[in-house]
């Protein structure tokens, strides 16, 4: 366990010997319900720190990094970096942590496993917060994600070029960013090696999900099984993974779907964006209402 001052950081021992990095915040003593924070397909716990230094004045949160991301443990068997995996990891970690249902915060990937986590532990999912994230993902969202995946950019020798790949393939999905936020973006995106910026993640990762076969796009299944599982949408205003259509059909099929639309954000929005963080703690007031 290390200290960080606003998070201690865990291991977590799966079946098959990996060691997954988890951070914790707030109290484990809370009679709150905890937040779980999953990241998406290429990022981890760093993405949630501002939220969780927040939320966790209240309640526990915990911000996994998902294996062969962040400081998780690299799978010398990369064929594990799969959604089902991930999701029999997260199954250990919830099972091995709470005592109580959770909140779930998904961002992307992570929404995707939180929709399937529900229908596997529905006692256990107290609400689902889906970031950017649906059953039904546009194809040219998924295009542009193997385009990139497990491709560091060229150049990346200092920070500076860290940060003008992120600008050179999204600046016009988030078109109002300050030079600050750019620089904490990057941040969260590569890891410090000697003052060189690294991608934080195994780039076999993309052979992983090469060698899977097409990304599929269609989780309505999972979707329906939310029921009446409090469910909040926060869909970037750019984003091109999910649409606006896909929103509308979602908020058809599950009316009790609260959805926001995240202005001047692609995918994904950072979640400290006014509407977002507001409708995140109005979401989990309520459910603080009807738990305590």
């Amino acid at each position: 366990m290390t200290d960080d001052g606003d998070f201690t950081e865990h291991g977590l021992r799966t079946a098959d010997g990996i060691t997954l990095s988890f951070r914790n915040y707030g109290s484990r003593f809370s009679t709150l319900a905890p937040v779980l924070c999953l990241a998406g397909l290429t990022r981890n716990a760093k993405d949630f720190h501002d939220l969780a230094t927040e939320l966790a004045l209240a309640r526990r949160v915990v911000c996994l990094d998902a294996r062969g991301r962040g400081r998780s443990d690299y799978d010398d068997n990369y064929s594990s970096y799969t959604l089902v995996r991930e999701v029999g990891d997260i199954l250990t970690l919830i099972s091995q942590e709470f005592q109580k249902p959770c909140i779930i915060i998904g961002t992307s990937r992570g929404g995707l496993a939180a929709m399937i986590l529900n229908g596997v532990r529905h006692d256990m999912i107290a609400g689902i917060v889906l970031n950017d994230i649906g059953p039904e993902l546009e194809p040219a969202g998924l295009k542009r994600i193997i385009d990139y995946l497990g491709i560091p950019p060229n150049p990346l020798e200092t920070w500076d070029d860290a940060v003008a790949a992120l600008k050179s393939s999204n600046a016009n999905e988030f078109p109002d960013l300050t030079d600050e936020q750019w620089v904490a973006w990057a941040h969260r995106t590569f890891r410090d090696d000697d003052g060189v910026p690294i991608l934080d993640y195994d780039l076999k990762l993309r052979d992983a999900t090469l060698e899977a076969g097409p990304m599929t796009s269609d989780f309505w299944p999972q979707f329906r099984g939310l029921g009446d599982t409090p469910t909040l949408m926060l869909r970037g205003e750019n984003s091109d993974l999910i649409s606006v259509e896909t929103v509308q059909k979602m908020r058809r099929t599950k009316p009790d779907m609260t959805a926001v639309t995240v202005k001047g954000r692609g995918h994904v929005p950072f979640l400290d964006e006014p509407e977002a963080r507001m409708a995140i703690l109005s979401f989990i007031a309520e459910i603080d209402a009807t738990t305590t």
